[in-house]
């Protein structure tokens, strides 16, 4: 039997509960697509692809809701019963995720550490120790525009150094794994000293 049950009454409860090689798992032990089970596997692959493309430097999540699409387009029992309508769809998600894929394959965190204000960015979010207003980096970079600031943080996630989210009618930014490292690499070279950490606390 599936471990997910593609008839759940309420598929929203899987979102969370259950994991893409299990939805892999159904879509291999059906034989047929009935309305039911499109419409799970349905949200299934949307909330999970755009999890995945959201995220800034998860390769293996897109090459796995990559390889379930391409499974449950083209390989499963039940491929051939599968409506244009979800076929569409699926085709465009997995449009997105290689868009995605291809994106994270040319990203170049090291060509960003040369731009002027990166380091300095990365270094005051390492000292904030968390997630810090992107407001506030302006005033702290000196001779630096808000605007000036937005368009470096656009490379800056997109190359997988930072994440950013909406609080308000601010960001707040924090950094990722590979940025954590390069700041705290440049951190080192050109303090003596342990820094004063920065303090914030979303309101």
């Amino acid at each position: 039997m599936p471990t997910i049950d593609l008839h759940e009454s309420d598929p929203t409860l899987l979102v969370d509960s259950t994991t893409p090689p299990e939805l892999l798992e159904a879509i291999l032990e059906l034989a047929n697509w009935d309305q039911k089970s499109l419409e799970t596997a349905n949200l299934l692959i949307t909330v999970w692809s755009s999890s995945a493309i959201a995220r800034p430097n998860d390769r293996e999540s897109v090459s796995e809701m990559q390889r379930i699409i391409h499974y449950a387009l083209h390989r499963s029992t039940a491929a051939a019963s599968l409506p244009e309508e979800y076929r569409y769809r699926w085709e465009e998600a997995s449009d997105l995720l290689e868009a995605r894929r291809l994106n994270l394959a040319h990203a170049d965190p090291d060509a960003q550490l040369g731009r002027k204000h990166v380091i300095e960015i990365l270094q005051l979010l390492f000292r904030a120790g968390g997630e810090f207003p992107q407001s506030r980096l302006a005033p702290l970079l000196g001779d630096i525009s808000s605007g000036r600031v937005t368009q470096l943080i656009g490379p800056l996630e997109a190359n997988g150094l930072i994440t950013k989210r909406k609080h308000g009618r601010d960001n707040l930014l924090a950094l990722t794994d590979i940025g954590l490292r390069h700041a705290g690499k440049s951190v080192r070279e050109t303090a003596p000293h342990k820094p004063r950490a920065l303090s914030y606390i979303a309101a």
